[in-house]
This record gives structure tokens, C-alpha cells and sequence, in this order.
């Protein structure tokens, strides 16, 4: 009894052993270069997924810039550094990336608004120049559709700005601003005027630099594409 019980023991471990020894062969029949191959598409596959997720998380955290911080005499850039690193409480190098602009420059724009002490527009200085002459031929020009349709003040107290927009180097700030409240807020040029305290003059200039830019941009990539066709 005993001597079948141990012929059956070395039975199985021999069986197991040629098991095995099967599968090694069946493994080392495998070209290791496949596997190479194999073990380079997971890492890529594993970069992109990474790669998405950041994506994702970045697209989702795009902070909002309200209106009313841009009634200041600094630059726009000052103003939303400022807005950033203290209510925000981004650090330079985050402010850089959500802007696409160096480290350097974002530092110097939040001391340069330091020293301004971020101080309010004057509210008359912007009204007298809205009542200048020429400044007013320019805006029944270019307003006179839209100040006949608004018989009321836009309340403005409610609109953000994504800071993502800023990131669009190509253009100033400032043209950002007022594109983005003329197209996407579709706010008159004299509204903005009122809600950036700046002249109506003002507004109406930077928002043509800003389709001078775009218009000119819109050419580039045309010829582009004819010089590929």
C-alpha cells in the first residue's frame, strides 16, 4: 500500500515536471523581440491614457476671472496674475502654464501690480471722455444697431472670464477681454466701455486690433493649406 502510494507520488511530480518543462519550451518558442514589441505598445497605450486623464483634469480646471476685477488702472495681465496668486492661491509656475507664458513674466506682472496697488479706474475721467466728440462719432458709428436694441443697462455683475482664453498669445490681453465680451457676452462696445471704465474710443480700437489679428491669422492658415494641396 505504501509502495503505490509513493509510486503514485513520484507519479504526479513527474507529471508536473513534464508540464513544465512544456511550457518552457512553449515560452521559449515565443520570439523574444514579440515580446519586446508587446511590452512597448502597453507602455505606449499606458502614456496616452496618462496623457488623456491630464487632459480631462486640466480642461475641468479653468478658472473663472469675474468682470469686475478688471475695473483697475493696471494692465489686464497685472489684474489677472493678481486674481490668480491670491484668490486663487496658484503659485507662478501653475499661473504660467494656464496663461502659456514664462515664469518670469508672470512674476513681474504680480510685482508690478504690487506697486500699483491695484487701484480702481477714475469713473469721471472715463465719463468726460465718453463725452468727447470724436469719441462719440465713433460710437453712433459703430453702435447705433446695437443702442437701439438695448434700452437697458446689461448687468454685468455676474459674467467670469475663463482664464484659459488668456492663454491665446497671439493677442493682447486686453483684446481677449474685449472679444470675449463683445462675442461671447455680446455686449455693446458701449457697455463694455461702462463695465471696463474705459473710453467707448478705446473698446472700438482694440476689439479692430483684434480682428485685424484674427482676419490675418485666418490668411496664414489659408495659404498654408494651398501650399500643401
Amino acid at each position: 500500500m505504501k509502495k503505490k502510494s509513493y509510486i503514485d507520488s513520484k507519479s504526479n511530480q513527474i507529471s508536473l515536471a513534464a508540464a513544465s518543462l512544456q511550457n518552457k519550451q512553449l515560452w521559449n518558442r515565443i520570439d523574444k523581440q514579440l515580446w519586446d514589441q508587446i511590452d512597448q505598445l502597453v507602455q505606449e497605450k499606458l502614456q496616452l491614457f496618462r496623457q488623456e486623464i491630464r487632459a480631462v483634469i486640466e480642461q475641468h480646471h479653468d478658472p473663472q476671472l469675474p468682470l469686475s476685477i478688471f475695473k483697475s488702472a493696471a494692465s489686464t495681465l497685472e489684474v489677472i496674475v493678481k486674481y490668480l496668486h491670491e484668490a486663487e492661491q496658484l503659485n507662478f509656475a501653475d499661473i504660467a502654464k494656464l496663461l502659456n507664458r514664462d515664469q518670469r513674466t508672470v512674476w513681474h506682472a504680480y510685482q508690478r501690480s504690487l506697486r500699483k496697488g491695484i487701484r480702481p479706474r477714475q469713473e469721471k475721467s472715463a465719463e468726460k471722455r465718453a463725452e468727447k466728440p470724436a469719441e462719440k462719432s465713433v460710437e453712433k458709428s459703430t453702435e447705433k444697431k446695437a443702442e437701439k436694441s438695448t434700452k437697458k443697462i446689461a448687468d454685468t455683475s455676474s459674467i467670469t472670464i475663463p482664464v484659459s482664453l488668456f492663454a491665446r498669445r497671439q493677442f493682447s490681453p486686453l483684446e481677449v477681454l474685449v472679444s470675449c465680451l463683445h462675442q461671447q457676452q455680446h455686449l455693446s462696445f458701449a457697455e463694455i466701455s461702462r463695465a471696463l471704465l474705459l473710453s467707448p474710443k478705446t473698446v472700438w480700437t482694440v476689439y479692430r486690433r483684434y480682428q485685424r489679428k484674427l482676419n490675418q491669422e485666418q490668411h496664414h492658415k489659408n495659404q498654408d493649406k494651398n501650399h500643401e494641396s
